[in-house]
């Protein structure tokens, strides 16, 4: 029998005895308020909201019967480039819904990796269509827009997202490999230190067992940048991190087909002053591209020429070609 979900939200794609699916949690009247899912999820969880477990058939079933939003606009990046504050400022839209790497989605599309055949493929675009569909469920009932940010290495499967949302535009972020590699080295994220290797060596094509950090993200940054250099389209927007500023994130918004009215802009200006990925946002932002070079070893620096110097310059020229902002 269906459980009744009405409420819960997927916040994880999990095996259980065996049995994948998906672990949903009792979320009504949780805000998505913090800039990544799942700290939203570990509030509610601290506050005693219920899980369940259900196999990926209760989603199909549960998805007929869905009042969701159509997604708005995808955020993909290359990590540590201002997909947060993007991510954030769509959060200042009136009657927005975002997801912001919620484990459930970029789980479900490294599956396409991992554990994916021609059948398999079919099914994970099934379920992974529906998860979207059941996060973006209209919880008051005014919701219009939708905005998804993906982890990184999700970027990987750009092809076959947009087989399934195929006129969704999607933006691009990506910066200086150098001062990317010396953030990621100086706060090692999960997807470069833990992550079923697997899909760090699909995104590299090279085993990543005997690999250092600094090359092991070089490789990684540079193959994102080479594949979003070849598939950017007149539906996609490429974003350098140094060309963040309101207006710039006023006409991502108009990209995305969404007009900002003149108070959202000024939150959005608001959001612009903090650091992105605090939650209790009244850390001062300050640029730290000059800091982050001065910080560069040797090591990072020949690892950035050798994977990502070239791939970055060839998406920077690409970008001067075709975005109307420079």
């Amino acid at each position: 029998m269906l459980p009744d979900l009405k409420g819960w939200l997927p916040v994880d794609a999990v095996v259980v005895e065996k049995r994948p699916g998906l672990l949903w949690m009792e979320m009504s009247g949780v805000s998505l308020s913090e800039p990544f899912f799942q700290q939203t999820v570990e509030r509610a969880k601290a506050n005693g909201k219920s899980e369940v477990f259900t196999e990926f058939d209760a989603l199909l079933q549960l998805e007929q019967s869905l009042d969701s939003v159509e997604p708005t606009g995808f955020i993909f990046h290359s990590s540590r480039c201002g997909s947060t504050l993007v991510a954030n400022a769509c959060r200042a839209i009136a009657n927005s819904i975002v997801l912001s790497e919620a484990n459930a989605i970029d789980k479900l599309i490294a599956r396409f990796i991992t554990d994916s055949d021609g059948i398999k493929e079919s099914l994970y675009s099934v379920f992974l269509r529906a998860t979207v569909r059941a996060l973006a469920q209209r919880r008051n009932g005014n919701e219009q827009h939708l905005f998804v940010k993906f982890a990184c290495c999700s970027f990987a499967q750009i092809e076959r997202i947009s087989r399934i949302w195929p006129r969704v535009p999607w933006v691009f972020l990506y910066r200086d490999p150098i001062e990317t590699i010396v953030s990621n080295l100086a706060e090692v994220p999960p997807w470069l230190k833990d992550n079923d290797r697997r899909v760090l060596a699909s995104i590299t094509g090279a085993s990543p067992n005997d690999m250092g950090l600094e090359e092991l993200c070089a490789r990684t940054i540079g193959s994102l940048y080479s594949k979003a250099h070849s598939l950017a389209n007149e539906n996609s927007m490429l974003l350098n991190y140094n060309q963040l500023s309101v207006p710039v994130i006023s006409s991502v918004l108009s990209f995305f087909k969404v007009r900002p009215a003149a108070e959202e802009l000024d939150s959005i200006a608001r959001v612009a002053s903090v650091y992105s990925k605090e939650v209790s946002g009244i850390r001062t932002f300050a640029a730290d591209a000059d800091a982050k070079q001065k910080l560069a070893s040797d090591r990072v620096r020949e690892a950035a020429a050798a994977w990502a110097v070239e791939p970055y310059r060839q998406l920077e020229q690409k970008r001067l070609e075709t975005n109307e902002f420079n």
